[in-house]
């Protein structure tokens, strides 16, 4: 991309202004980069089509799993390539528009998953509210601008300074302190790298994505047998098959190098090469398989 990547490289990322996953790309990104705020998650990953060259999505939390539309997107769609990925901490707050009390609150809006981390404070202290689901933590904070006095917000404390005219009424809401979402940095290609530029180290892990024909798909010990040779397996979870036979999944292993981490080019390209010998050796035993990710 030339001497000047840092000022011209558009990031997409789930907006507006405030949202976690904003938050996870500027820990990495900083200022040096043009932030693309998209509606939706789906939006991220379709925004690859235009002049996007770096998207962030986040991939799961550690209380509440995966993030079903990303896995969605990564079951069907062929928009960019896993180079990456940052952990982030997640402190959760409802907010509200300023002076409003808690016992006035009749509706809270936030995205799914943050509705799902705090509902231990909702069914505490929130039993009777009605619970909307937003894209994103920051759009749920914004929209309380434009809705009654009666409704708040999960989101990060930053909203509130975000949006004019909200404050923050309870904080730490979610079920646990350690709360953390885990996010992908993806490239528009296998062939654009953007470790280098911004310090990011390797992990020596990769993302696989695996169909299973018919007669394979409730069978899955020759894909551990397969994944499990020469890496560790070290999560694989499952979706929907699209277009296919009732209760048949697309898997997404996740693998990573057994051995220790040698911080050199040589090493990068000895993992990417292992991981495609097993992309084909998985093909090789009859199932279809793709990597997602190596990073």
């Amino acid at each position: 991309m030339g001497d000047n990547i840092h000022t011209t490289l558009n990031v997409a990322v789930l907006g507006p202004l405030g949202t976690y996953t904003h938050e996870a790309a500027q820990s990495i990104f900083g200022s040096r980069v043009r932030y693309q705020y998209q509606r939706t998650i789906t939006d991220v990953f379709d925004s690859f089509s235009g002049d996007i060259h770096v998207a962030v999505v986040p991939r799961e939390n550690s209380l509440h799993g995966i993030v079903t539309e990303t896995y969605d997107n990564l079951r069907s769609c062929n928009h960019g390539f896993i180079t990456g990925e940052v952990v982030l901490k997640v402190q959760h707050c409802l907010v509200v528009r300023t002076g409003v009390a808690l016992h006035d609150i009749k509706r809270v809006l936030s995205h799914e998953q943050a509705l799902g981390q705090c509902q231990a404070f909702l069914k505490t202290y929130l039993p009777d509210a009605e619970l909307v689901k937003t894209p994103s933590t920051a759009s749920a904070a914004r929209a309380l601008l434009d809705e009654p006095s009666n409704c708040a917000a999960i989101c990060s404390k930053s909203c509130a300074s975000l949006f004019d005219g909200l404050e923050v009424l309870r904080e730490g809401i979610q079920i646990e302190e350690a709360n953390f979402t885990r996010f992908l940095i993806l490239t528009k290609s296998r062939e654009q790298s953007i470790r280098s530029q911004f310090g990011i180290d390797p992990c020596y892990k990769a993302l696989l994505r695996i169909y299973a024909n018919d007669e394979k798909a409730h069978n899955l010990t020759r894909i551990f047998d397969l994944l499990d040779t020469e890496m560790c397996l070290t999560q694989i979870d499952r979706r929907p098959k699209l277009n296919g036979a009732p209760f048949h999944d697309v898997y997404f292993a996740e693998v990573k190098k057994i051995d220790g981490t040698v911080d050199s080019q040589d090493e990068e390209y000895e993992w990417s090469a292992a991981v495609d010998k097993l992309v084909l050796s998985v093909g090789q035993a009859g199932y279809d398989a793709v990597a997602l990710g190596i990073w």
